[in-house]
């Protein structure tokens, strides 16, 4: 019950942090002033943005900066990384919080034998990500600008650069955590207390990396989409 009132909070939280930056970036694009961003203006620009998310138009364009960006980071064969990865991060996000949040017996049968499929291939895709696109998230390269408040109110000059870098390399961490915690509770090394400690850790990365994935995507693809 703990983890689920954690997970709840921390999605519903990091989404309206996100969704409320963008509120603050219309606004100031729209030249309003402070007073004008209150709780019912907040509100009628979440409705109208969620319902603009099914028109065509938006949709074409979402996939535009999706299929642009893709194809600049993996090229030819290597888009069989991304789509791995992809593939099998929606899986693996969609059935293990299913399971956990309405399912109290906890995940079994087919979709915990998909569950297991793609966790392998969400290991290899990582680790090849890792391998093709870790150098681009260096710390010695070049920074752009500084993006103030958009990481954290206590870090207001951290830069998308810098903010995507912190990602990057969060979501490999915690992947590993993922790989390394599921490795642990099926294997017969390990004493059932051990395997139940490991199966919480388990939970609360997947957490962690879903927060992390939902604002890589928000500042790469979502804040785009309004140029």
């Amino acid at each position: 019950m703990l983890f689920i009132l954690i997970a709840v909070f921390a999605v519903l939280g990091i989404v309206f942090r996100q969704s409320h930056l963008r509120f603050r970036e219309a606004a100031a694009a729209e030249g309003k002033s402070s007073e004008a961003l209150t709780g019912k203006a907040y509100s009628s620009w979440l409705r109208r943005r969620t319902g603009a998310i099914f028109k065509k138009e938006t949709i074409k364009k979402t996939l535009n900066i999706f299929g642009n960006w893709t194809t600049g980071h993996y090229p030819g064969w290597t888009k069989w990384i991304f789509i791995g990865l992809t593939a099998s991060f929606l899986y693996l996000a969609a059935s293990g919080f299913f399971f956990a949040l309405f399912i109290p017996r906890g995940m079994f049968g087919v979709p915990l034998l998909a569950h297991v499929g793609f966790g392998g291939l969400f290991a290899v895709s990582l680790a090849a990500a890792m391998i093709w696109r870790a150098r681009a998230y260096r710390w010695d390269e070049p920074e752009a600008a500084a993006h103030e408040g958009f990481a954290s109110p206590i870090f207001k000059k951290l830069s998308k650069t810098s903010l995507r870098k912190i990602l990057f390399w969060a979501f490999a961490v915690f992947g590993l955590v993922q790989i390394v915690t599921t490795l642990g509770t099926m294997l017969p090394v390990f004493t059932f207390e051990t395997q139940q400690v490991m199966s919480t850790i388990h939970r609360y990365s997947a957490l962690a990396i879903i927060l992390t994935a939902i604002v890589f995507i928000d500042i790469t693809f979502i804040s785009q989409r309004r140029s």
